[in-house]
């Protein structure tokens, strides 16, 4: 039998560049919850691995 495995969610990740604004929406993982209510995951972007953590609606490249 084959093993379950979760779907991917593809989250919105906020990013800023040269003081533009651009929502991509790309899947998170290792999402750990910290002491203080936040969350914070890893997300690849472009071929780059980045660190992103939970803002409200979105997610930030830290």
């Amino acid at each position: 039998m084959p093993i379950h495995k979760p779907p991917i969610i593809k989250r919105p990740i906020k990013l800023q560049n040269n003081g533009s604004q651009k929502i991509v929406y790309r899947a998170i993982r290792n999402i750990q919850q910290l002491k203080n209510s936040s969350e914070l995951g890893t997300a690849t972007i472009k071929g780059k691995s980045y660190i992103v953590r939970n803002q409200g609606t979105y997610w930030e490249i830290m």
